[in-house]
């Protein structure tokens, strides 16, 4: 019988477990800087969510009623919920307001893809307006990422200001669809519409036809200034790019000014982080305040979400003690139960066998692909691979029942 519909899907196996070590790390983590855990509504108002997402994620929600006959979607974004949640329950007086979530997100799939649910863990850091929270943002992320192994993994920064103010001189209506342009990665036409609208000063044009090509490491900033001028200062970015290499990430740091998200919405320092240099896509954020003044805060946030399937994927697995199967014969149940007490102070990963044939019960051990075998009944671990015996207090501590 299968009750999971095209696009949703239904996680286990390893997989799962990669998942929730991920979450459990990364959660863990936000929690020792500060920020409380947070569990959003699966539901959201469709009035709100409407209002406030940038146009092409308002044409993937998807769209519910409640039992109540309120229009509603499915929770298309956390960062949304978040705020509404801070905005209900605290005043500004109480700033800065530090929240970390993980859940699902919903939408419907754009092609190549085809899932429409996602589940993303990240932060959101409200009420603080200097550089030093966009550094504590990046620096958690990729201090996160090093936990699970992601060493290798690279942060982008843009900045959404410098597409801001320039955009805004061109014809009404041209600013976004270059915007598509440059997230969709069509340079060609990019270049081609930047160079026949009318109406736009040489200065101008010259900095639009640059910006896609400003991008490499921190070094490419020099180069940029001297492009930009005055108008779009950069200090942000270096401030951010000078104390992320203090803290010895420069070496994960990369430039693209040519990097944009939907004008409006962000107003600041934006980032994507991958895997790798040139691997997969694991999430994304930066500082934003085109929805804070529905939720009455005057203020400006910053945060990031990642896809805790990516992290998973992507995830270096740390050599683990072999899965253990625990068979205790014709003892009590209790006695299997007080080891596997043991091993699960220890950390050890275990499953409890109550077959009462042991020859079946390792049988079962080896379709489990567990590496040791523990006999209670007659005292000893099998190892499964090359049949050498050990006592198994020198798996998992001594047994607490007999």
């Amino acid at each position: 019988m299968n009750l999971t519909p095209r696009g949703c899907s239904s996680i286990g196996g390893e997989l799962a477990s990669y998942m929730e070590e991920c979450r459990n790390r990364t959660m863990g983590m936000f929690s020792s800087y500060g920020y409380n855990p947070f569990n959003p509504a699966e539901f959201q108002l469709l009035e709100g969510v409407m209002k406030n997402l940038p146009r092409k994620r308002r044409e993937r929600v998807i769209v519910v009623s409640s039992p109540f006959g309120e229009p509603c979607c499915m929770r298309a974004d956390l960062t949304l919920s978040a705020l509404s949640y801070m905005a209900l329950h605290h005043a500004p007086e109480e700033f800065p307001l530090r929240l970390c979530y993980a859940d699902r997100v919903f939408s419907a799939p754009k092609p190549p893809k085809a899932n429409l649910e996602d589940t993303q863990v990240g932060i959101e850091l409200l009420g603080w307006e200097g550089l030093g929270s966009d550094v504590e943002v990046a620096a958690i992320l990729l201090k996160a990422l090093d936990s699970l192994g992601l060493t290798e993994s690279v942060i982008v920064l843009g900045d959404a200001s410098i597409a801001s103010g320039v955009f805004p001189n061109l014809p009404a209506g041209f600013s976004g669809k270059l915007v598509e342009y440059l997230q969709e990665g069509s340079y060609y036409d990019y270049t081609r519409a930047v160079d026949s609208v009318d109406g736009v000063s040489d200065a101008d044009r010259r900095i639009l036809r640059e910006l896609p090509r400003l991008k490499g490491s921190i070094d490419i900033l020099g180069e940029a200034e001297e492009i930009l001028g005055s108008r779009m200062p950069l200090h942000p970015l270096r401030e951010i790019c000078g104390s992320l290499d203090a803290l010895g990430y420069g070496r994960r740091v990369r430039i693209d000014l040519g990097f944009t998200r939907d004008l409006g919405y962000y107003c600041g320092p934006i980032f994507n982080v991958y895997a790798t240099g040139d691997g997969g896509l694991l999430g994304g954020g930066g500082r934003y305040a085109g929805v804070l003044s529905d939720v009455r805060f005057s203020c400006q946030a910053v945060g990031f979400g990642l896809s805790l399937r990516e992290l998973a994927m992507a995830r270096h697995p740390e050599a683990r003690p072999a899965r253990v199967m625990i068979w205790s014969g014709s003892l009590p149940p209790s006695a299997a139960l007080g080891y596997a007490a043991d091993l699960a102070e220890r950390g050890v990963s275990f499953e409890i066998s109550w077959n009462p044939d042991d020859l079946e019960s390792r049988n079962f051990a080896a379709s489990r692909g567990c590496g040791l075998w523990v006999n209670l009944q007659d005292d000893y671990a099998l190892d499964m691979a090359v049949g050498t015996r050990t006592k198994p207090e020198a798996i998992g501590g001594p047994r607490r029942c007999q």
